[in-house]
């Protein structure tokens, strides 16, 4: 066995030398390049950073901290014969930001050998090396699953054919034997979870679960983020019609709430506030009850600092919107959360949130009332008036706050993978 890990200090951390995920996770082309500069720039401003004051990892964190920096893992990798779809070999690939995350994971430990463990039975968590969100969309756009019918078909292929039979090889092994999967990691990248992958679910229900959605309705009633109380006479025009009252999010407690990744970073346009004139920004489909709630009620607002535009728009002049707004409406679509909100956050911008499911990524780390407004749905037609009520003084303390926590949302930052592993050894602090 180890012995007692040495103290990281968090100035160590702040002095950087980690490596960023492995550059062919990116894809290929000026756009891997891009990418690659991107992370080379982030791995130079690690050094000169001060975690406690710039990235917000509360200091009292910081025995966790260490015990997270020591942490092991073990990516276990299915054999050769198990790595199939329906017959054919199956090689995970990079296929884009959001629904690559259970290739990047893993990817990242390859890159940053210093946290792997030398075997799974020594390790502190063991991975299971799995894409079946990529299996999920080989199916669909490669084998003509591309239906509403024949989409939860391929959901149901990806998990009998693919995902279940590596799972069942993982409780062959020996470090599955001796902890019966309580320290056993799984990552699913689809919009809802666990919930997307029932089967696959309740076979890893005793694992550690890393999504980017958690507990639905449970953390809002827990923690009652609301700005202002609901009127009684005003109740919610979407209840019972959300996108999860048909299927509710599963959630266990050893489980880890992470950021949706996304293609875009912190910049210099993100930091300030002199040019933010607008007051309130949003562009999207109408493709939910609380969507088209917005779009009806302040499309033609004549209120020249509300600019609601009920469809998207192209990236460059919605990012440019993005820039110039103090506050960005993001409701909820068709999962309870999106990459709306981090791309929201990622350009400065202070996230107005209309939801009754939203459980936020790293919990323990950040103060989600501190950074966002929680609006009622009922609340829309006078979100304006409510976002002008906040004081100019309290506005620049939000964006401070967001500029904080910023690199903690930015999958291609280190800041991102340690709040990660500091999540994971909390619930195994919680759960004994």
């Amino acid at each position: 066995t180890r012995g007692n890990p040495a103290p990281i200090s968090l100035a160590q951390l702040e002095r950087g030398g980690w490596d960023m995920p492995r550059p062919n996770t990116m894809p290929q082309g000026e756009a891997c390049q891009r990418l690659r500069r991107q992370l080379q720039e982030a791995q130079e401003q690690s050094e000169s950073m001060r975690l406690d004051a710039d990235v917000g990892i509360p200091l009292h964190f910081s025995g966790l901290l260490n015990l997270s920096l020591h942490a092991k893992f073990f990516v276990l990798r299915p054999p050769p014969e198990l790595r199939q779809l329906r017959g054919r070999a199956l090689e995970c690939e990079y296929f884009g930001h959001m629904y690559s995350f259970e290739y990047m994971y893993t990817d990242f430990f390859e890159m940053n050998r210093q946290f792997l463990a030398n075997s799974a039975e020594e390790a502190d968590f063991v991975v299971l090396e799995h894409c079946v969100t990529y299996a999920y969309h080989v199916l669909r756009y490669g084998a003509g699953f591309n239906t509403v019918k024949l989409t939860w078909e391929a959901l149901r292929i990806a998990q009998e054919s693919y995902l279940l039979p590596l799972i069942h090889w993982a409780e062959t092994t020996p470090a599955y034997q001796k902890t019966q999967g309580r320290n056993f990691v799984i990552v699913f990248a689809m919009d809802k979870g666990r919930v997307d992958y029932p089967m696959a679910s309740r076979a890893t229900q005793h694992w550690h679960a890393i999504t980017t959605v958690g507990n639905g309705t449970t953390w809002m009633k827990r923690n009652q983020p609301w700005l202002r109380p609901e009127s009684d006479s005003a109740p919610d025009p979407c209840k019972g019609r959300s996108s999860t009252s048909k299927r509710r999010l599963v959630y266990y407690e050893q489980d880890v709430v992470v950021p949706v990744p996304t293609s875009f970073e912190w910049t210099p346009e993100a930091q300030q506030t002199e040019d933010r004139h607008l007051l309130v920004f949003y562009a999207a489909s109408p493709n939910s009850c609380i969507r088209r709630s917005i779009a009806s009620q302040l499309a033609a607002s004549d209120d020249a600092e509300v600019l609601v535009i009920p469809k998207p728009i192209p990236k460059k002049p919605w990012s440019d919107f993005l820039f110039r707004s103090k506050f960005c409406f993001v409701p909820d679509g068709f999962s309870s959360i999106s990459a709306r909100l981090y791309e929201v956050l990622l350009h400065g911008c202070v996230p107005v949130l209309l939801t009754h499911a939203f459980h936020p990524p790293f919990e323990t780390l950040i103060d989600w009332r501190r950074i966002a407004v929680f609006l009622h749905n009922s609340q829309v037609a006078d979100a304006p008036a409510i976002l002008r009520n906040i004081s100019q003084e309290e506005y620049l303390s939000m964006h401070r706050q967001v500029t904080r926590v910023q690199r903690l949302l930015n999958v291609h930052d280190m800041p991102f993978w340690i709040a990660t592993n500091m999540e994971l050894m909390q619930r195994k602090q919680e759960l004994g």
